[in-house]
């Protein structure tokens, strides 16, 4: 090996790290240069925890039109980000009015509202959304959606329902009824939305305006009935009207529910505006919120700094120091994006693990071994600083449990590739973090992926120790399938499995089963014992329950049917291909059913990824299933060519 050779893996991790310490640089501010980053760090305080600004932008952006970031088709594909975006919501409305940011894509829904189809983006903007009626259109279809239980709503009810929240959230935002927005001056005192400053601080304008709706509601109703209907449908969004009575204690109270909601949502907006005049000198914090949006509004560079940064100075003092480091870390994380980065150096690692099997193979595997574990390192402190930043183990719901079964299962087929050095260690890694990378991007679209799950977690004890060590059966769970999906199509479709490869490779799968199979039994222990200290029993049948014993089932059934003999090396590799989808079952499949103490994230989109990635893998099954007469690998070696 010469000395190209030798230094050249070194190389390409040097050439990375340097990337993403590049990419780890944060944009300042300048007299020429709006300080976006600064604004975005300015901490709030939503979704139960507080957060820099960005993340609320992030996450009402991702959760209305599906990115992080907004390209503007109409004025040469200028990109903004998620803080910037916010900005313009808040200063120039109109011109926000014509993003096209909403998703809509369901040709039914699209019939609906009178939108074009618009092949490639399918995105709309709150104007076209307005025309012909398109809102009043879309609450009604979405109140209907909304009260058919969740198993006989079908994909047409699920894309309304979807649209009406995207819009409730763009609203929300628009008005900044965001709980959390300006901190009050008061010491010690909480967080407020616009509409509570209002409230607070201009209880004239809020009265009056009451008053004023409330008077007109009540002329709408009296001339139309049905009015009410419509406004308990709005107001009670995802709850039937039996739910409705239990929660509220009778039909009196949910109607003077709703329409006290109703009222504080057409006065507030009105009440808000005459308020604006009287701000500065009334409530210091929201006239310095309103300083930055007009700094913005002016394009003034300058003011728009020095008004982010009296912000920070003089507002945030209250903030306790911990949650000024979180914060601080939370908006450089969203800066650096970890996990996109994680993205891109997992196709790298696919890219060279591929390579060496065809040519340059020492100098390329160890390029690729030594890649993916910068990657490691990566995908590591990016999970750390989730854990910091929340205070809680690395597995809360769903989306942290994709990015740790990728963690995972990039850290355990790097040390099977330390052992074995084929490169199917490095290769079968880089495919689980790109793919749990890809599953993570798409459960990001349900907003906040640091908020905590629905069931009851009240101890970091039980995340801990249940939840991680079940996350991690199934991280050996699939490593083990995907290993044998490369022995299936490896040595159906390649000679590179004859002699010892295929041998390496069946043991690689029968060591990870037998990881597997410890981890997930031990975890379902954990879960029971955790269910008996939380719901007074240790097993109910719960489906979630059920996933994960049949996990432990088929990885005992996999090893019990390699110890009698009942299959071998290839047989063991198409179990381990089913027990995929057992997996992705316990991960995924049990929420879909909607019922039990389990029932978290929901979404019909899950469901459909499960079922395309079960046909894959029994089209796998069937590939195994093909005699081995017919495997390149094992069937009469092939004289060579004179």
């Amino acid at each position: 090996m010469n000395t190209f050779q030798k230094y050249f893996p070194l190389g390409i991790v040097a050439l990375a790290a340097v990337m993403l310490l590049g990419r780890m640089s944060v944009p300042s501010g300048s007299d020429t240069r709006r300080d976006i980053y600064g604004f975005g760090r300015i901490p709030v305080q939503t979704g139960g925890r507080v957060q820099p600004m960005d993340s609320v932008a992030r996450n009402s952006l991702v959760v209305i039109s599906g990115k992080q970031e907004f390209e503007d088709p109409t004025d040469n594909n200028r990109v903004y980000k998620a803080s910037e975006w916010l900005l313009i919501l808040w200063s120039k409305p109109e011109q926000a009015r014509k993003f096209r940011v909403f998703r809509a894509d369901h040709p039914q829904v699209l019939a609906l509202l009178g939108l074009p189809g618009r092949p490639g983006s399918y995105r709309y903007s709150l104007a076209e959304l307005e025309e012909k009626n398109g809102m009043e259109k879309l609450e009604q279809q979405a109140s209907v959606a909304n009260e058919k239980p969740k198993e006989k709503q079908d994909h047409y009810d699920v894309r309304v329902m979807q649209l009406a929240r995207q819009v409730k959230v763009y609203r929300d935002l628009q008005f900044r009824q965001t709980p959390g927005l300006i901190p009050t001056d008061e010491p010690g005192g909480k967080w407020l939305s616009y509409g509570d400053v209002v409230a607070k601080v201009a209880p004239q304008f809020f009265r009056e305006e009451q008053e004023k709706a409330r008077q007109e509601l009540a002329a709408e109703i009296q001339k139309d009935p049905g009015v009410l209907g419509q406004l308990v449908r709005r107001h009670l969004q995802g709850m039937g009207w039996e739910e409705a009575k239990r929660e509220f204690g009778g039909e009196e109270k949910i109607a003077r529910y709703v329409i006290d909601q109703e009222v504080r949502d057409r006065s507030l907006p009105v009440a808000r505006e005459k308020f604006l005049a009287s701000l500065p000198g009334t409530f210091p914090p929201a006239g310095a919120m309103d300083r930055i949006v007009d700094a913005y509004r002016s394009d003034n560079p300058a003011d728009f700094n020095a008004a982010v940064a009296e912000y920070h100075e003089k507002y945030t003092a209250g903030v306790p120091d911990t949650e000024k480091r979180t914060v601080a870390l939370e908006a450089r994380m969203n800066f650096f994006d970890p996990f996109l980065q994680c993205a891109a150096l997992y196709v790298g690692v696919l890219l060279l693990a591929a390579l060496s099997w065809l040519v340059w193979h020492q100098p390329l595997r160890k390029a690729a071994f030594y890649l993916a574990c910068l990657t490691l390192v990566v995908h590591s402190a990016a999970l750390i600083g989730r854990m910091y930043i929340g205070n809680r183990p690395p597995v809360t719901n769903l989306y942290s449990s994709a990015v740790f079964i990728g963690w995972g299962g990039l850290a355990l087929c790097l040390v099977l590739e330390r052992f074995y050095k084929l490169g199917i260690g490095t290769f079968a890694g880089a495919v689980m973090g790109f793919a749990t990378m890809l599953v993570a991007r798409f459960l990001a679209e349900s907003g906040d992926t640091l908020e905590m799950l629905q069931a009851v977690l009240d101890t970091n004890f039980w995340l801990a120790t249940h939840v991680t060590t079940v996350t991690l059966g199934y991280v050996a769970t699939f490593v083990a399938g995907l290993l044998a999906v490369g022995y299936v199509v490896g040595g159906m479709f390649t000679n590179g499995l004859r002699g010892e490869n295929g041998k390496h490779l069946a043991g690689m799968i029968y060591g990870t089963l037998c990881f597997a199979t410890l981890l997930s039994f031990t975890g379902t222990v954990l879960g029971g014992l955790w269910a008996d200290q939380s719901w007074g029993r240790f097993w109910g049948w719960d489906p979630k329950e059920n996933g994960a014993v049949l996990v432990v089932i088929w990885n005992t059934l996999i090893l019990h049917a390699r110890w009698g003999g009942l299959v071998k090396a290839r047989g063991m590799a198409v179990l381990a291909v089913c027990g995929n989808m057992v997996a992705a079952w316990s991960w995924f499949g049990t929420n879909q059913l909607g019922i039990g103490l389990h029932a978290y994230g929901f979404d019909n989109r899950l469901a459909t990824g499960c079922a395309v990635f079960w046909v894959s893998q029994l089209l796998v099954v069937a590939l195994g299933m093909v005699p081995l007469q017919f495997w390149a690998s094992f069937g009469p070696a092939q004289p060579a060519k004179a």
